[in-house]
């Protein structure tokens, strides 16, 4: 195991460095076949190399595993890394150089697990100063006197069950998630003709899997309802908004109870022809409601079943997904795990949501993701839901502050971008829904303060 900040053979340390720092990215997801590869961030990683660099620090940077894609590859390539650089040429270049003054190194992780196994693949990425270290977690020291402060990390598919392997370290692609990919989600993303290809399908692996069938619904009412059904449907969502439930009080009222001098115009409304069409328009939507109604009620229903027969909510599995990682925390933190190692803080990627926990004495990090993620946010009108593309550009630093104290911090780069949305989705779209807001500087997410170094 490499220590952060260590001087492995033939590299030059700059003898102006201030201090060492671990800088941690995970899940950049990148490669893939012509629709599959996605990475849209060459411009921002290749900034946020020259960002380091620039700080002359003793840094290491440390890219926590799914660095590489080879799920999304269709045909087979005999070197899918030698692949990857070449397409991605410029970017490894700038690799590179970082790579000729700083350590950089990559855990597997269940997208690239063949970097683990696979000798070429790490010749590969040395002719680019890119270490593979062949291991399923990593284990860094940072020392202040005769004080160690220990941080143990892992790409983290190990920690939940429908991505685990049997064994990490065996060369399989046997998890659950892997062969739900390869049958189910890469064959959606593939769908269409020569002609027609729903290039929404593409970022199908973006999408929780809960939330699946709401963003097939909002894409194919946005992108695929024809003019004609959307000159039907967009007039009825508006008017159940602005006329059918006033008019439908207005009529439950007047029914029971009118006032006098509302009696011609109740006569009017209840004999004029135009007036029935508009009125039978109305309840045709009410009508829509209702059905809307009866399916949400069993809907609910049918999700109090499924928790009976433990099939978890998305917040359920929200939840559970966290606490499932906070365990792996703290049993890092106890030094009961499968590492059989004791650290003060854990590190792990995979989920994609980025964040800093702290619960009592248990610290972990989740450094996030660098490919394209989806926000579903409120629409108006009664309109479906609009899923809006982002990006949040995620990385942990950690190191010793000028006090002495050990600190990690989740920090977010930023990244131009404007979600491409359809006229409608841009009508509908509420935006005070859409909480996403772009970036222009690097910004501190959350700093988590880490006072107890040397109590392990």
């Amino acid at each position: 195991m490499k220590v952060a900040g260590s001087n492995p053979a033939g590299r030059t340390i700059l003898n102006f460095m201030q201090k060492k720092k671990l800088y941690i990215i995970s899940d950049l997801h990148i490669g893939g076949d012509e629709i599959t590869d996605d990475f849209e961030c060459t411009d921002e990683l290749i900034d946020f190399l020259r960002y380091l660099d620039e700080k002359n620090e003793d840094c290491e940077l440390l890219i926590l595993g799914d660095f590489f894609d080879f799920w999304k590859f269709d045909k087979p390539h005999e070197d899918s890394v030698e692949f990857i650089i070449k397409k991605h040429n410029k970017l490894f270049e700038e690799f590179k150089k970082f790579g000729a003054k700083h350590i950089i190194n990559v855990i597997p992780g269940n997208h690239d697990h063949a970097l683990l196994y696979k000798p070429k693949y790490q010749e590969d990425l040395k002719k680019y100063n890119i270490h593979v270290e062949t291991n399923q977690f990593f284990k860094r020291e940072f020392k202040k006197g005769d004080k160690i402060f220990r941080v143990i990390g892992e790409h983290g598919n190990q920690v939940e069950p429908v991505c685990e392997f049997p064994d990490f370290n065996l060369p399989t692609d046997s998890s659950f998630s892997y062969h739900n990919y390869q049958i189910l989600v890469k064959q959606l993303m593939k769908l269409g003709t020569p002609k027609k290809h729903p290039k929404w399908l593409a970022f199908l692996d973006n999408i929780d899997i809960e939330l699946i069938p709401y963003w097939v619904f909002s894409k194919y009412f946005y992108y695929e309802f024809g003019p004609v059904l959307q000159l039907i449907a967009v007039p009825m969502l508006l008017m159940f908004s602005f006329l059918a439930v006033p008019y439908f009080i207005f009529d439950v009222f007047t029914h029971f109870y009118y006032p006098q001098f509302m009696s011609e115009i109740v006569l009017f409304l209840d004999t004029n022809p135009f007036c029935k069409v508009i009125a039978f328009i109305l309840y045709f939507d009410m009508a829509i409601v209702l059905i809307v109604f009866i399916a949400a009620m069993m809907k609910g229903h049918f999700n109090a079943r499924l928790r009976e027969y433990g099939v978890h909510s998305l917040t359920d599995i929200l939840l559970s997904r966290q606490n499932a990682y906070m365990q792996r925390a703290s049993a890092v933190v106890q030094g009961e795990n499968p590492f059989n190692e004791k650290a003060n803080l854990y590190i792990t990627g995979h989920t994609h949501l980025a964040g800093a926990h702290h619960y009592k004495d248990t610290y972990y990090v989740d450094t996030g993701s660098w490919k394209q993620l989806m926000q579903r946010a409120s629409a108006r009108f009664s309109f479906p839901a609009v899923f809006v593309p982002y990006y949040a550009l995620t990385y942990a630093e950690i190191g010793i502050d000028d006090d002495g104290h050990p600190y990690a911090s989740l920090r977010e780069r930023p990244k131009q971008f404007e979600p491409q949305l359809t006229i409608l989705e841009s009508l509908a779209l509420k935006r005070n829904g859409y909480l996403k807001k772009p970036i222009t500087h690097d910004t501190l997410i959350r700093k988590l303060q880490l006072d107890f170094l040397g109590k392990n």
